[in-house]
C-alpha cells in the first residue's frame, strides 16, 4: 500500500470515530432540548399580585414529570402535566415575593439582586 492509501484509511477511522462519539454525546443533549418549550408567563393568578412584565419559562419533560424553569429567578415547579407545573411555579414565585419582601433589609447581594427584580416586575395591590 502507498502511503496515501494508509493515511485515508486512518483518516476515515478517525472521522468514523469522530462521528460516532458526536452521535453518541449530542443525541441524547438533542433530544433533551427537544422536551422543552419556551414561553412566557404573563400572570402568577394571585388577587394581590399583578405581573408588569412576563417572566421567561422552559417547560421540560423528563419522561417522568414536567418542570417549569424560571432561570431568571432560579425556581422551578413542578407536575404530572404543564398545567400543574406552571401552578406550582407560580406558587413558588409567589412564596419567594412574599418571602424576600419581609426580609428586604437583610438580603445578601444575591437574594436582593432576586428581590430587586421581582419588586420591578411585580406590582402588589392591597
Amino acid at each position: 500500500m502507498e502511503l496515501t492509501e494508509l493515511s485515508f484509511e486512518k483518516l476515515e477511522e478517525e472521522i468514523k470515530g469522530v462521528k460516532d462519539f458526536l452521535i453518541g454525546e449530542l443525541s441524547p443533549r438533542v433530544e433533551k432540548l427537544a422536551r422543552r418549550h419556551p414561553l412566557l408567563l404573563y400572570s402568577l393568578r394571585h388577587p394581590q399580585l399583578r405581573l408588569n412584565s412576563p417572566i421567561a419559562v422552559s417547560l421540560e419533560d423528563d419522561g417522568v414529570q414536567v418542570i417549569a424553569a424560571a432561570y431568571d429567578l432560579d425556581v422551578f415547579g413542578y407536575g404530572e402535566t404543564e398545567w400543574e407545573a406552571l401552578d406550582d411555579l407560580r406558587h413558588t414565585i409567589t412564596d419567594l415575593y412574599f418571602t424576600l419582601k419581609d426580609d428586604a433589609r437583610a438580603l445578601g447581594p444575591m437574594p436582593r439582586r432576586v428581590w430587586e427584580y421581582l419588586s420591578d416586575i411585580i406590582e402588589e395591590s392591597s
